[in-house]
């Protein structure tokens, strides 16, 4: 039996903003029903990690900016992009391929959501259970 999505333990020393994304997706998870898709600690807390991770770069280069002059004297006036703004752009990139590959997002939810369709309406559908029914069928003969 798995356990639900809430008993998950939020990190601790991930920063405020995805602490509350974290409980914001976790509460919406939740109220869809959604008690296992494939999601475990460890899927969780790289979801949690990579948005600490563009939430921190993001603010950097919020307040730094998106490029950086340089200040030797031999480059003086050069100016270069911010490498928190790589940072930022995989961090986005990884949580796009997390959510596509869970079904967090909408579309990647439809098709996983026909997925399971098409495998309870198999011929084989009478003996599979169905983990959203609380009922419990028996094969017609």
């Amino acid at each position: 039996m798995t356990k639900p999505i809430t008993d998950y333990t939020i990190p601790s020393d991930i920063g405020t903003e995805a602490r509350q994304y974290m409980k914001a997706l976790l509460k919406s998870l939740d109220d869809q029903g959604i008690q296992w898709n494939g999601l475990d600690n460890g899927i969780l807390n790289l979801i949690a990690y990579e948005y600490h991770k563009f939430v921190e770069s993001r603010d950097l280069v919020m307040k730094e900016g998106f490029v950086l002059r340089e200040r030797n004297a031999r480059n003086a006036g050069v100016t270069k992009p911010h490498p928190a703004v790589k940072i930022m752009y995989d961090a986005t990139s990884q949580l796009r391929l997390l959510y596509i590959e869970f079904g967090l997002t909408p579309k990647s939810r439809g098709k996983v959501d026909a997925l399971q369709r098409q495998l309870f309406n198999a011929p084989l559908a009478p003996f599979i259970p169905n983990p959203n029914s609380k009922e419990v069928t028996t094969p017609q003969t």
